[in-house]
């Protein structure tokens, strides 16, 4: 079960952050239209900091998990990605290939 609640979470972070992406893009349409302080851009910056809320917590929520990576079998934690970057699994210490299978 902790593997399907792992995938459950970590797709629900890309799409989160993918959504996050289009409200950046809506937010800087907004200003170019009608300036910083029109409601409109008010309400997509609004939009735009509550996906980000959601995705820290849905991350936070990934960072409970320590699954052992399928090549060398060492812990992977997740990293939180910043603004609207999903995260990513990494190593905790330093491993003999690059990127983790998780």
């Amino acid at each position: 079960m902790a593997r399907r609640e792992r995938d459950i979470l970590e797709r629900a972070v890309h799409t989160i952050a993918e959504q996050a992406v289009k409200a950046d893009e809506l937010v800087d349409e907004a200003k170019a239209a009608g300036g910083g302080d029109h409601p409109v851009t008010v309400h997509a910056k609004m939009l735009r900091l509550e996906l980000l809320k959601v995705k820290a917590d849905l991350e936070r929520e990934l960072e409970d998990f320590v699954p052992n990576c399928k090549k060398c079998g060492l812990d992977v934690h997740w990293v939180p990605g910043l603004g609207v970057s999903p995260g990513h699994w990494a190593h905790r210490e330093p491993a003999p290939h690059g990127e983790p299978s998780v």
